[in-house]
């Protein structure tokens, strides 16, 4: 099904764009920084590690907050049915011939483009925004709490959490883009444009 494409802003372009990498290096320094909990245990390049997560962490919040003004800005009155068809009637009808249509084209070994699974699209979008939600609040809770090392453990278990999903995500999304892109659809050009889009 497709459904009405307003022109991405440069706020969106740019935010889609610096949120990404701020998203794969949170992800990628994660994995060898001291946890603020563990930190009497750290050497320098692990604490280091762990300032710039935070904040990249608290500079990715702030991204997160201009893309959702952007998206707000962009479809007025029509964000959480855009972005969450799940949740109306019209929105599961669209998901569930868009998920149809995939695997009828899939069957076909030609799966629909991208304009004709707008509401998958949004859906997957959608929760995107979601996993990054979780995150940002979850960080910000921990980088308020750092004085209370206890609370700041058990949030950040949870934090932790969320860091499959979102790899999942991220590779989900980024190669359907670039499948998107190899089949000529301009996709990410569209995306990625210095002017208008």
């Amino acid at each position: 099904m497709t459904i009405h494409q307003p022109p991405r802003s440069p706020a969106l372009r740019f935010s889609h764009a610096v949120l990404g990498l701020a998203v794969i290096h949170q992800l990628i320094g994660s994995e060898w920084m001291a946890k603020p909990w563990r930190m009497r245990d750290a050497n320098a390049l692990q604490a280091t590690l762990f300032e710039l997560h935070e904040w990249a962490g608290l500079t990715a919040t702030v991204l997160l907050v201009v893309l959702l003004v952007s998206l707000f800005r962009r479809a007025p009155g029509d964000f959480f049915s855009r972005y969450f068809p799940w949740l109306g009637v019209v929105g599961r009808s669209g998901l569930r011939a868009d998920v149809n249509q995939v695997v009828a084209g899939l069957k076909k070994l030609r799966p629909p483009t991208s304009r004709q699974t707008e509401f998958l699209a949004r859906a997957v979008q959608g929760l995107g925004l979601l996993i990054l939600l979780f995150f940002t609040v979850t960080g910000t809770a921990m980088w308020l709490l750092e004085d209370d090392l206890e609370l700041m453990h058990r949030i950040g278990s949870i934090h932790e959490l969320g860091a499959l999903p979102l790899k999942l995500y991220l590779l989900g999304h980024a190669g359907i883009a670039v499948v998107h892109e190899w089949r000529g659809e301009g996709l990410m050009r569209r995306m990625f444009a210095v002017r208008g889009g």
